[in-house]
């Protein structure tokens, strides 16, 4: 049986003050406790294998006082397992809020009816509204029940961040959509058999059904994978990827780390419910979201604060190296995919503009600098030649 693990992400620039609010507030109030369980555990592996930070992030989980999340998703009278992960990122100066949910073949009706809700939850996650009060596609937070998914979120994201005065809110946002089987088999077979409904969950386009094959596979491109049971696409809403991995793979591997460390490696072994956590595009995601959010963030800076330049050219200088910096080479050439497919390399494009800009600007001041200075050393000498004329004059005159 397949599962479709859905994550839904969005990025906000934060500082350090405010991620302090927002993560001791969250607690303090009951909201917002360590990652724990197999989520924390699964989480940790990942992320202790993939990944290498200066200062790691700092993850916490949307719960109840007694347990569960106080996110709900709710079709009619179906419920969708989630949680809503908060991460407070020191290395970026930012947070991300990831949501992420299972839907199963368990819950459908009718054939592929896992990927039309899938799409439906995308579609919810984006703002759409549902029409058909309790009985649509709805999320709850608390006792509060709300139209979309969205709007839940976006509740959820105000009652955290209230106090800390943020005027940026959940605009940079993609998805990843993993399909998980446990049979090996290739996934490129499957793609092949039909493209269409991966196409459809990496567009959230409802009509799949009526997309010709040959334009689905197009668009979905070339796969990327470093194994022959993974195979991931990327698009501008963000990653669709099937995976396939089974207990051979998983067995082959411990038997490789036990040999010559004396205990496997715990990342292998992880069939986590959070799409994307296995071989790290969750984490190529979020980075690639908090790069667009924060050259966002610098762009709408510069059009305040233009006298401030030298301040604007520093964190631009920042935000650029950042926007060209790559995860090991893993996962490299996945994140330089994702970078294009999202259309990174435009705001790229228009930070070096603003940056030859801001040059520009500068030297035109330092020119108008000189020149006044100049100007005004010239004054001056004129000034001081007169003096000195008049003073030789009067001298003459007194000494006849």
């Amino acid at each position: 049986m397949t599962a479709v693990l859905l994550t839904f992400a969005w990025a906000v620039p934060l500082s350090e003050k405010e991620a302090e609010k927002v993560l001791d507030g969250g607690r303090d109030r009951g909201l917002l406790v360590h990652l724990d369980g197999k989520l924390g555990e699964d989480w940790t592996a990942a992320e202790n294998f993939l990944t290498s930070y200066t200062t790691p992030p700092l993850r916490r989980v949307l719960r109840k006082r007694t347990g569960g999340s106080r996110l709900s998703i709710r079709v009619g009278g179906v419920s969708l397992p989630c949680e809503l992960v908060v991460t407070w990122h020191p290395s970026y100066h930012a947070m991300t809020l990831v949501l992420a949910t299972t839907i199963t073949g368990q819950a459908a009706d009718r054939p592929a009816a896992e990927f039309d809700l899938a799409i439906a939850v995308l579609q919810s996650l984006q703002g759409r509204e549902t029409a058909n009060g309790e009985h649509g596609l709805h999320g709850g937070y608390g006792e509060k029940s709300f139209p979309s998914l969205l709007k839940a979120v976006t509740h959820i994201f105000e009652d955290l961040t209230r106090g800390c005065g943020l005027t940026e809110g959940l605009g940079r946002k993609g998805w990843c959509v993993e399909l998980r089987s446990h049979d090996g088999h290739p996934p490129a077979q499957r793609v092949a058999a039909d493209p269409r409904p991966f196409y459809g969950m990496a567009t959230s386009d409802e009509g799949w059904r009526f997309v010709p094959r040959e334009v689905a596979r197009d668009a979905l491109g070339p796969s990327w994978g470093t194994r022959s049971f993974v195979a991931a696409y990327t698009m501008a809403g963000g990653i669709v990827c099937l995976n396939s991995k089974d207990s051979d793979y998983v067995e082959h591997q411990d038997e490789l780390m036990r040999g010559p460390f004396g205990a496997a490696e715990p990342y292998f072994g992880i069939d986590s419910d959070i799409g994307g956590l296995d071989h790290g595009m969750l984490f190529i995601l979020e980075r690639v979201l908090i790069r667009m959010a924060l050259a966002d963030q610098w762009l709408a800076s510069i059009r305040k604060g233009a006298s401030r330049t030298r301040l604007l050219r520093g964190s631009l200088d920042d935000i650029l190296e950042m926007l060209h910096s790559v995860l090991p080479p893993e996962v490299d050439s996945l994140e330089r995919r994702l970078v294009t497919s999202m259309g990174v390399e435009r705001i790229i494009a228009q930070l070096d503009r603003q940056a030859e800009a801001m040059d520009e600007e500068t030297r035109y001041a330092y020119e108008n600098t000189v020149s006044a200075r100049v100007t005004r050393l010239t004054v001056v000498t004129v000034v001081l030649t007169v003096v000195t004329i008049v003073l030789g004059v009067l001298q003459v005159l007194v000494s006849l």
